[in-house]
């Protein structure tokens, strides 16, 4: 291998595990912060609070809408579009 691309590829690996390095303890410092000012704790509440309003409210109401859909069933096929019933009517 030439010298300067030794010495390029050199330099390149120890930028790069600089910049990794650097990341890495940024991101720790990051997540020291969080705990230390309750951001860990705060989601957690939100996550705990939007499980049970889904648990509350949004879950009812689907298992109330798949129960009318099965009393109510509707044929895809076998329906006129308001278009054609428009035209029957002649108001189209």
């Amino acid at each position: 291998m030439h010298a300067f691309s030794v010495v390029t590829l050199g330099i390149f690996v120890a930028g790069y595990s600089t910049a990794r390095w650097d990341l890495v303890t940024r991101l720790y410092e990051l997540a020291i912060f969080a705990w230390d000012h309750g951001v860990v704790t705060r989601a957690a509440k939100a996550v705990a609070v939007l499980s049970v309003f889904f648990l509350l409210v949004i879950l009812p109401v689907e298992r109330l809408a798949a129960y009318e859909n099965d009393l109510h069933p509707r044929t895809t096929g076998g329906g006129i579009s308001a278009r054609e019933q428009l035209k029957r009517r002649g108001s189209f």
